[in-house]
């Protein structure tokens, strides 16, 4: 008998297909049909199962990867995550992310969220973590003016991603992450565009002050400010 005969997912109903899919495999996480370090059925039993074309399942898996869901093995097949916690996988959240129609959505969430990221962060960054942080800018700074656009973006990631884990929340910190494996691509593509006249490390610096005076009263303007250029983008998506 095929070890996951017995372990079938919720059918595909409504939303999109890539959603849907994503859905109806976290739903088997969080009710326990797949624990972590699990294997999950492989591609041929999965696309029999849900009646869906390999694509569909293969950009689905794609997402649940880049979450932290599932641990995509070449070779080897496809598992739950050993470090992953169900519970954190709320369906708002997915709704949150995947069902985004616009650039001004994405926009308001990312403001949303920046802004919650450096207020929970001005309450527990410690001394030795901004200090990390700082060094990241300067860092930064120095590829931009040696127009090291690849070494730019990594320093600009890597600092959104502290920044979250300075936040020490568990829950909050790995929902954060996921959230931002959205905004990486725009993330990257404002540093290619700008090259040497990237403002990224000057907004990034900006934040880091904020965080250290405790300026609760500037963190709305902060973050529209580091976001000027990715509002320049959307409206110039919306005349062409």
């Amino acid at each position: 008998m095929n070890e996951h005969q017995n372990k079938s997912f919720a059918p595909i109903r409504q939303g999109t297909i890539v959603e849907q899919i994503i859905q109806s495999i976290v739903d088997a996480i969080i009710s326990g049909r797949y624990k972590a370090g699990m294997k999950l059925p492989n591609e041929y039993e999965l696309i029999e199962e849900f009646k869906i074309s390999r694509n569909s399942l293969r950009e689905a898996m794609k997402i649940l990867s880049a979450m932290g869901i599932v641990d995509i093995r070449r070779g080897d097949g496809t598992y739950v995550c050993s470090q992953v916690n169900p519970s954190i996988f709320d369906s708002v959240v997915y709704s949150m992310i995947y069902n985004l129609s616009t650039n001004d959505e994405l926009l308001e969430l990312r403001q949303i969220v920046d802004e919650t990221i450096v207020r929970l962060a001005m309450e527990k960054i410690t001394y030795e973590e901004l200090r990390e942080l700082y060094e990241n800018v300067e860092a930064m700074e120095k590829a931009i003016q040696n127009s090291d656009i690849l070494l730019s973006q990594h320093y600009d990631v890597i600092f959104h991603t502290r920044l979250i884990e300075c936040c020490k929340n568990t829950f909050f910190v790995n929902i954060m992450k996921g959230v931002y494996s959205v905004f990486e691509k725009s993330i990257s593509a404002n540093v290619e565009l700008e090259k040497k006249d990237s403002l990224a490390a000057y907004y990034h610096k900006n934040i880091l002050l904020c965080i250290e005076k405790k300026d609760y009263a500037n963190v709305s303007k902060i973050i529209s400010d580091s976001l000027i250029t990715w509002i320049e983008r959307a409206k110039e998506s919306k005349k062409s």
